[in-house]
């Protein structure tokens, strides 16, 4: 197989693959047992009780390993990684005593503060299972490195039900080559990102081979307020109303490719300036833009970070004309294939064109990436918001509100503009099975397969 997109995705696909958790994924992203065999809510449902499969750690040589106890589970968590530690804090495990082991193979977690989406979190690679040294319960497959990608080979001797393919091979490519290698019959499987190379996936011709799938999440602009122009407020201000994500969805003619006012497209509409029409929005962006002395007659220049490939260049063109006439003039910034993680990083623009796709449904999780210890400018009043949708706890309504909120306020002087919501495509060969659309855009590779593998 081969995948269009940044190298890190490409490692978090392996990594789900080869890595064991209480909860996994089944072949449409609902959550189905792992090394948890059954589980439930106790009372309320703020605390959750699972039961252990009965397996063993790999042995050494001299027979099977020790077996698996809830107190190993309990101890490894502390073990994870910086994204295990993100993950602990969204599920509630952070604090000490809120995981416990009563008997050998009985896992309880109370999550403070409770959340509704603990089995989501629990069924994330980062937080695989690990034992008190940190070693890792293996997964289906044993991963290895192979050039710029990964190898997974399927442990054991017999097919089992969460790794159906013997062997996986998954190199990261640029769509000009993936596509015409699926065409050629060499890879069987696509998977793209995000728009990149949408467009040359459509125009193959490969009919009912290519799958189209809108996922959690948004496209837009991420702001590099440290310095140059974009330090001003109004003009960050003026960037917010002025960007319309309609022009952009129409230039790649796509029904899923939908504008995004909103930093999450669950969350009602917005009530605040963002809900006005397109003209009174741009009124009123031209007049911060002349308070902060531009306009048409003396453009701002700013530059734009996009990702490789024409598809993200013709969005980012777009939006460029669509701002000019209100006095922005937007360079663009191309990253390297495969190098837009790290030319972002260096912070040598004023803009970038993001996709943060999210990979639980988690609302509050998915605002936390710009609360105030993570980015600038950013809002108290927001970081505080956050807090109290954590605080509703399973509340759902008001775990809402309060997200709802605080997405107002993080509009208010923003840091990342919303545009679309973004969409994930896939070639997949006719004899695979297992591959299904989803809306988180989630595809273990275990389950997918082709005939006689």
């Amino acid at each position: 197989m081969a995948v269009v997109g940044e190298r890190a995705w490409v490692a978090d696909m392996a990594a789900e693959a080869s890595r064991a958790t209480l909860i996994r994924r089944g072949a449409g992203g609902e959550l189905v047992a792992g090394l948890a065999t059954s589980w439930r809510f106790l009372d309320n449902g703020d605390d959750l009780i699972l039961r252990l499969a009965p397996v063993r750690w790999p042995g050494t040589g001299d027979g099977p390993g020790p077996e698996l106890v809830a107190q190993d589970l309990v101890s490894g968590l502390r073990r994870s990684g910086a994204d295990g530690r993100a993950a602990l804090a969204a599920a509630g495990l952070a604090r000490r005593g809120t995981a416990r082991a009563p008997i050998a193979r009985v896992v309880e977690f109370s999550p403070r503060p409770a959340t509704p989406l603990l089995l989501e979190w629990l069924a994330e690679p980062a937080l695989a299972v690990r034992d008190r040294r940190g070693q890792l319960f293996p997964g289906p497959y044993e991963m290895a490195r192979d050039g710029q990608g990964w190898r997974l080979q399927r442990l054991g001797d017999r097919p089992r039900p969460d790794a159906r393919a013997a062997s996986i091979r998954i190199q990261p490519m640029a769509a000009a080559t993936a596509i015409p290698a699926f065409v050629k019959g060499d890879v069987q499987l696509v998977l793209g990102e995000g728009v990149a190379g949408l467009g040359a996936a459509r125009a193959a011709g490969q009919g009912r081979a290519l799958k189209l799938e809108a996922v959690q999440g948004v496209i837009g602009l991420a702001i590099n307020a440290r310095s140059g122009p974009l330090m001003d407020a109004r003009l960050r201000r003026a960037l917010l109303l002025a960007a319309d994500g309609a022009p952009l969805a129409n230039r790649l003619a796509l029904a899923l490719l939908a504008p995004q006012s909103r930093l999450w497209d669950g969350l009602p509409p917005p009530t605040d300036d963002r809900a006005r029409p397109p003209a009174e929005r741009r009124a009123l962006a031209a007049a911060l833009l002349a308070e902060a002395g531009f306009g048409p007659g003396q453009p701002v220049r700013l530059s734009l970070l996009v990702s490789d490939g024409p598809d993200t260049q013709a969005l980012a063109e777009t939006l460029a004309a669509n701002l000019k006439p209100l006095g922005f003039n937007l360079a663009l910034q191309r990253a390297r294939a495969g190098g837009f993680a790290a030319a972002r990083a260096s912070g040598q623009h004023d803009l970038a064109l993001v996709e943060q796709i999210a990979r639980v449904p988690d609302v509050v999780a998915h605002l936390g990436q710009w609360r105030c210890a993570r980015v600038r400018p950013c809002s108290a009043a927001a970081d505080r918001l956050l807090d109290e949708a954590l605080a509703a706890g399973i509340d759902l309504s008001a775990r809402q509100a309060a997200a709802a909120a605080a997405e107002t306020m993080l509009m208010a002087d923003p840091a990342f503009i919303p545009l679309l919501r973004p969409v994930r495509w896939a070639l997949v060969a006719n004899d695979l099975t297992g591959y299904q659309a989803n809306p988180l855009g989630r595809h273990p590779l275990g389950h997918i397969a082709a005939d006689g593998s």
